[in-house]
């Protein structure tokens, strides 16, 4: 079988899985806030920009379960697959391309974007194109650098850590390719780039940098702790977001640096490098970050892995394949343990069952509260938004919120996982605070997760603000 074929058989198979992991698995918190953001299209919102949004809004004109909420997902998926065979093939070979393309698989933080409507979905895809695009631009196709300027601008309307690849290209140019700095096509495709995201920018202009205030070198609140215990975290976090492919990963980083002489193993640890350093620095200053925003680098170290590929690769990647396949069968087979994570995810239809069933019983004017935007996008995606929802004490005047003040002296219902504490104190935003029955949820039968049902009597404002 030829490798174009080989190729074709894989996108349709791993599609096919993902479509049934897509109708099965229910949605993560933040695909029910980006659903969301889509019924208020924007061209920003806060801490991302708006093409999770656009790309949500497009395919649940057709419905709003949670397939179509994937929809997009999927077919960037396949997209992106394909496109990174055709990078391998283009810098290497068809082998190499299909490696890579295997290799998006079965890495939990690339495969990922193949299913979850998140923000990291198109901005793979862009950043493929983008690398594919300009490669070509700079052996003989001139004409690349519009495209690669396009890719780059989707990418940007994806997820702002695109600039990173901008910086790669640029280090990569000014050392290897000093001939195109003299040229106009690298210039008007950065032209091209900038307007797209203009509106972008105009957005965030007045809303006070929104888009991108919660950067953590910016201030954010740090998740890991800064220095080198938060460097430490956020490299063991790898092996959850890699599984055991990440030191043959660290190790195609080592040999395309090593290797660098070679043009296109230095084209693509110079395109992967930024990513990582500074991301690194940013939780080394600040604390801080998240696994998953290595996962533009894993793209091109891919195609480093399937121009290198050698036994120890071959085997990490065996044994990740058999941890992403027991992990499946978790997921599929009731008589099995529940895989980790299951009661972050599963509960939340049961949760705004409940909760509708509350406001129905608290009336008309009742609506969601909650004290972080991860419950009131669950409750809002399950009542299908069609209930006014809001954070206590106050949401960011920049997010899809509404204000508090506008629902005080109603009643608010909110559901908690009991093994949270409140950000809040309840009784200081209410007249008087019932807790009711809570609400316990089973998976195959077992119980996995429980929620605090609270309902809020007579809603009332305090000069407070608070996250997403």
């Amino acid at each position: 079988m030829t490798w174009s074929r080989r190729i074709v058989w894989l996108i349709l198979a791993m599609t096919l899985l993902r479509i049934a992991l897509a109708v099965t698995v229910p949605l993560i918190d933040d695909e029910a806030y980006y659903w969301l953001w889509s019924r208020r299209l924007a061209w920003g919102y806060l801490e991302q920009p708006p093409m999770i949004a656009y790309v949500i809004g497009l395919t649940t004109l057709l419905g709003d379960g949670q397939f179509w909420l994937r929809l997009g997902p999927l077919l960037i998926g396949a997209a992106t697959t394909y496109a990174l065979y055709l990078l391998g093939r283009d810098l290497f070979d068809e082998r190499a391309g299909f490696i890579a393309a295997v290799l998006y698989q079965i890495v939990p933080v690339l495969a990922g974007g193949a299913l979850l409507a998140t923000p990291d979905s198109p901005l793979f895809l862009a950043w493929t194109l983008a690398l594919r695009f300009i490669w070509q631009a700079l052996h003989g196709r001139p004409a690349g650098w519009v495209a690669a300027g396009a890719a780059m601008g989707l990418g940007l309307l994806s997820k702002v850590p695109m600039l990173l690849l901008g910086l790669g290209i640029a280090l990569f140019v000014l050392l290897r390719a000093r001939t195109w700095l003299v040229r106009r096509e690298p210039y008007l495709a950065a032209l091209l780039t900038l307007a797209m995201f203009l509106p972008v920018v105009y957005w965030n202009l007045t809303h006070d940098w929104a888009g991108i205030r919660p950067v953590p070198l910016l201030g954010r609140p740090a998740d890991l702790p800064p220095g080198l215990p938060g460097i430490g975290q956020i490299i063991l976090q790898q092996f959850a977001y890699v599984l055991l492919l990440f030191p043959a990963f660290a190790w195609a980083l080592w040999a395309a640096w090593r290797r660098r002489a070679d043009e296109r193993l230095g084209f693509l640890f110079w395109t992967a490098a930024p990513v990582i350093a500074v991301f690194l620095l940013s939780v080394g200053i600040a604390g801080g970050g998240h696994g998953n925003w290595w996962g533009p680098a894993y793209l091109g170290l891919a195609v480093v892995l399937g121009a290198l590929w050698n036994r120890t690769a071959q085997l990490l990647a065996v044994l990740s394949g058999v941890v992403a396949a027991v992990g499946l069968a978790m997921t599929v087979i009731p008589a099995l343990p529940p895989p980790p994570g299951t009661a972050d995810v599963y509960g939340w239809k049961e949760a705004a069952a409940r909760v509708e069933h509350e406001l129905s019983s608290a009336g008309s004017s009742a609506i969601i509260v909650a004290d972080r935007y991860q419950v009131a996008a669950q409750l809002g995606y399950y009542t299908r938004d069609t209930v006014p929802a809001t954070l206590l004490p106050h949401p960011d005047p920049a997010s899809i919120w509404p204000r508090v003040e506008q629902f005080a002296g109603r009643d608010g219902i909110t559901a908690l996982d009991a093994r949270w504490s409140p950000y809040v104190d309840w009784s200081r935003y209410a007249a008087r605070v019932e807790e009711l029955p809570p609400l316990t949820v089973l998976y195959h039968g077992r119980p996995v997760r429980t929620f605090r049902i609270f309902r809020l009597h007579g809603l009332r404002v305090e000069s407070a603000r608070v996250g997403k």
